[in-house]
């Protein structure tokens, strides 16, 4: 049978394991299980981009309908901006296309627009590039489009052929015109005339038997102003603006929920 050391020789065993735990020590040798290494970091996690538009198959199909070029201009027609609307995503929103240099220097909150996208009421809204809402367009006649900024004013999406039409003259404008609510029903005559009016402008005159609605108006008289005939009343309220559309007729901008257009007899 083996012998067991004696207990003054296991005391010596055991300042030995000792002596070795120190000297591993020292030297850095492993006295115990290494701690397990820390995990290598996983990658840079990316900035997430915004997801593209969701539209349903009946926004999708409005949005070609819509997609195209258009200028972006004040209610007076002197500060303008082209502007293509697309039908492709780009970051958040549908696309657009426009020189944000130039633009910026005739309508500044151009420079906000990043995107668009039309709505189920049938208005198309210019975006920022965190998708907020820069100016919401609400259809209006000839193809156009209207908007009110608050304390900016009213700005419009037009078709750049109604855009371009040559300069209106006091000449072409002059006579008689039918106003209504939709074309081919009169609801009211009034002629503009080249004979001054005491306040500025020229005057205008109504006809009788006009319908409430417009004769509400106590138009008085009119003038040009930036390719818009402006009509004032006698009650010294704010002018009505109307805006030449594609096809001869004028139509009052904004709309305001109910279209009034005037026509040639």
């Amino acid at each position: 049978m083996r012998r067991l050391p004696s207990s003054p020789a296991r005391a010596g065993i055991r300042r030995a394991l000792a002596g070795i735990s120190i000297v591993g020590l020292a030297f850095g040798l492993p006295c115990a299980p290494a701690a397990a290494a820390p995990e290598a970091p996983g990658p840079v996690a990316q900035k997430q981009q915004p997801a593209a538009p969701r539209l349903d198959p009946a926004l999708r199909e409005a949005a070609e309908q819509k997609a195209g070029a258009y200028v972006l201009q004040s209610a007076d027609g002197e500060r303008k901006c082209p502007i293509t609307l697309k039908a492709e995503t780009a970051g958040g929103a549908l696309a657009v296309q426009l020189d944000k240099a130039a633009c910026e220097a005739t309508i500044a909150f151009s420079a906000q627009i990043a995107g668009w996208t039309p709505d189920a009421t049938g208005a198309l809204r210019l975006l920022n590039a965190q998708g907020r809402t820069v100016a919401e367009f609400t259809e209006a006649t000839g193809g156009s489009y209207e908007a009110l900024r608050e304390a900016d004013g009213v700005y419009f999406l037009v078709n750049p052929s109604i855009a371009e039409l040559p300069e209106v003259t006091q000449a072409e404008v002059v006579g008689d015109w039918d106003l209504a609510a939709t074309p081919g029903t009169p609801l009211c005559r009034w002629s503009l005339t080249e004979t001054p009016a005491p306040k500025g402008g020229f005057l205008l005159k109504v006809a009788a038997g006009c319908d409430a609605s417009v004769a509400r108006l106590a138009a008085a008289s009119w003038r040009l102003d930036g390719g818009n005939i402006l009509v004032s009343g006698t009650g010294g309220g704010a002018a009505i603006r109307f805006a030449r559309q594609e096809d001869g007729s004028w139509a009052r901008v904004p709309e305001r929920g109910r279209p009034l257009l005037m026509s040639r007899p």
